[in-house]
C-alpha cells in the first residue's frame, strides 16, 4: 500500500511539474532591492535574496565564476538564476538568462566537460526529474531518463564525456553517459539492485568512484556506504574495477563524498545525529584500492558538523562545512560558522578548521548548503546562505590568498614584518618567513584580547609569504597580529582608520 501512495504521489507531482512549462528566459527584476552589494568585510553579498533550495558554484578555465541559486524573489519570471563574476568573487553581475519553473529544486549540480576548452553544464533536480541545462550556449535537456528516481550525481570527462548516475525506487542505482552535452543518454548501466543515493567524483586522469548506501536498511542512513572505482576506457564507456565496503557504522551517515587526485583519496562522510554530528574520513594513497582507519575531521563537543563540500587542487584537498553550536535564539557569528580547512597530499588529516564566515550560516529545509569553488593557485571560494539582521543573504568570500613571494633561498630565520600600509584603509599585506616546515598560525586581534579574524592556519613549507588581511567590517582603532609556527612566536601592531 504504501509503495502504491509514493507511486500515485510521485505521479500526480510530475503532472504539476509538466503543466508548468521550464524554459529559458531573460530575468524580469522585481525591483525589491537591489541583487548585489558591495563587501561586508571580506564577505562579499552575491544576492540579497534568501533562496528556497540549494547553491552550486563552480570556475570555469576562462577565469568566469558561476554560482547557481534557486530563487523566486530576485525576478518575476525565473525559479532558477545564475550569478557571474569576472574578478574572483569581488563583484557579481546576474547571468543574461535562467529558467523559468518556479519550484524548489532538490539539488543543484554545476560541472565542467572538455578540458581547456570546457563547456559548463548546469544540472538540476525538480522532483523525480533532471534537467541539463548548458547555459551558455542555450540548451536543455532532460538528463538520463530516471522518471522514478530519488537522486542523483553527474561528472564530467576530460574528452567531454558526462557521467549521470541515479536510483530507482525502491532501491536500485543505475547510469547513463552522453557524448553530446547531454542531449542523448547512452550505455545504460546497472550498478546496484539494493542501493541508493549515489555521489561520484572524477579524477584529474578521468578515472571516478562511486559512494552509495546498500544494502538498503529499513532505517537508510544508517546502511552500509559502499565505493565502486571505474576507469574511462574509451568517451563514454566505464570499466569497473571492483567495490568495497567504506564506513560500516551501524549510526545515521547522512553525507558522504569523496575526492581523488594523482592516486590520492579522501572519502569523508558524517556520522551521529542531531546534537553529536561529526565529519570523519578515509585516505587512500592507492586509487582507492585499499583505505586507513576512519579519522576524525571535525568532531568537537556541543556541535554539529555537517554540510560540507570536498575539492581537490594541484597541491592536496580543500574541504568546507557548517559548524553549528545548536545555540537557542539566532544564529551569531560566534555560534555558527562557515569553516576552511585543507589537506596536503602527503597529510593524514586536515588541517585546524578556519572561519571563513562574518555572516553567521544558517540551517533550512532549503538544503542551502555552502559551496567550494576551486580558485587559482592554493587559493579557494565558498558561498553560503548567511544571517545579516534579520535578512538571509547569499555570500561569498575567498580564503585569504597566502602568496609565496621569495626566490629558491630558504630563510635563515623566522620573521614577521611589519604591515603595510601602516595606518591602512581598509586593506593591508603582512608579509612573514618561515625556515623550516611546520603549521603556521596568524590572527587578528582586537585591543581587549579578543581574536578578530584567522589568516593563517595550516602546514606550510619554509619560505617567504604575503597575506592581504580586509578589515572592512571592522571599527577604526589598533590591532594586533600575532604569528606562531614551530617554537617562534611574534606580535606586531597595526592601526586601521577609517
Amino acid at each position: 500500500m504504501k509503495k502504491m501512495l509514493v507511486t500515485i504521489m510521485l505521479f500526480i507531482f510530475a503532472i504539476s511539474l509538466n503543466a508548468q512549462e521550464m524554459r529559458i528566459e531573460k530575468p524580469n527584476l522585481t525591483g525589491i532591492n537591489t541583487l548585489q552589494s558591495p563587501l561586508w568585510g571580506s564577505d562579499v553579498v552575491i544576492s540579497n535574496f534568501e533562496p528556497c533550495g540549494p547553491v552550486a558554484a563552480i570556475r570555469a578555465s576562462n577565469g568566469t565564476i558561476y554560482v547557481a541559486v534557486n530563487d523566486t524573489l530576485a525576478t518575476t519570471n525565473l525559479g532558477l538564476i545564475i550569478f557571474q563574476s569576472t574578478n574572483n568573487g569581488n563583484t557579481w553581475t546576474l547571468y543574461s538568462t535562467g529558467l523559468t519553473l518556479r519550484a524548489r529544486y532538490d539539488k543543484l549540480k554545476l560541472i565542467s566537460a572538455g578540458g581547456a576548452a570546457d563547456s559548463i553544464y548546469l544540472f538540476e533536480q525538480c522532483g523525480s526529474q533532471v534537467y541539463c541545462w548548458n547555459f551558455r550556449n542555450l540548451s536543455l535537456n532532460v538528463a538520463g531518463f530516471g522518471y522514478t528516481m530519488s537522486t542523483f550525481d553527474v561528472v564530467g570527462a576530460n574528452n567531454g564525456a558526462l557521467y549521470y548516475f541515479y536510483d530507482t525506487i525502491p532501491t536500485g542505482v543505475r547510469r547513463y553517459s552522453s557524448l553530446d552535452g547531454g542531449t542523448t543518454w547512452i550505455n545504460r548501466g546497472s550498478i546496484s539492485s539494493a542501493g541508493v543515493k549515489p555521489r561520484i567524483c572524477i579524477s584529474a586522469g578521468d578515472s571516478l568512484i562511486l559512494n552509495y548506501l546498500g544494502p538498503v536498511l529499513p532505517d537508510t542512513a544508517t546502511s552500509v556506504i559502499r565505493a565502486a572505482r571505474y576507469m574511462q576506457t574509451a568517451p563514454g564507456i566505464l570499466a569497473s574495477s571492483g567495490f568495497q565496503d567504506v564506513a560500516l557504522e551501524t549510526v545515521a551517515k547522512n553525507e558522504y563524498m569523496t575526492s581523488v587526485y594523482n592516486g590520492n583519496v579522501w572519502f569523508l562522510y558524517t556520522s551521529g545525529t542531531t546534537g553529536a554530528i561529526n565529519i570523519k574520513g578515509r585516505k587512500s594513497i592507492d586509487g582507492g584500492v585499499t583505505y586507513a582507519t576512519a579519522v576524525d575531521i571535525a568532531a568537537n563537543p556541543n556541535i554539529d558538523e555537517y554540510w560540507f563540500d570536498l575539492k581537490y587542487y594541484s597541491d592536496g584537498f580543500y574541504l568546507s562545512y557548517y559548524s553549528d553550536s545548536l545555540q537557542s535564539g539566532p544564529s551569531t557569528n560566534n555560534s555558527d560558522k562557515v569553516i576552511y580547512s585543507n589537506a596536503l597530499l602527503s597529510a593524514v588529516n586536515f588541517s585546524p578548521g578556519t572561519q571563513i564566515s562574518q555572516k553567521p550560516p544558517v540551517w533550512s529545509i532549503g538544503n542551502y548548503k555552502p559551496a567550494l569553488c576551486v580558485l587559482p593557485g592554493t587559493d579557494v571560494g565558498i558561498v553560503w546562505v548567511g544571517l545579516d539582521g534579520t535578512n538571509k543573504r547569499v555570500y561569498w568570500d575567498r580564503y585569504s590568498a597566502i602568496t609565496s613571494i621569495g626566490g629558491n633561498e630558504t630563510p635563515a630565520k623566522y620573521n614577521l614584518s611589519q604591515n603595510y600600509p601602516n595606518p591602512f584603509n581598509p586593506v593591508t599585506k603582512i608579509n612573514f618567513e618561515i625556515p623550516k616546515s611546520g603549521f603556521v598560525s596568524l590572527k587578528v586581534y582586537d585591543l581587549l584580547g579578543k581574536e578578530v579574524r584567522t589568516l593563517v592556519s595550516e602546514v606550510k613549507k619554509e619560505g617567504r609569504y604575503q597575506v592581504e588581511f580586509a578589515a572592512g567590517n571592522l571599527s577604526s582603532g589598533v590591532y594586533f597580529y600575532r604569528i606562531n609556527s614551530n617554537s617562534f612566536t611574534d606580535t606586531k601592531q597595526m592601526i586601521l582608520i577609517k
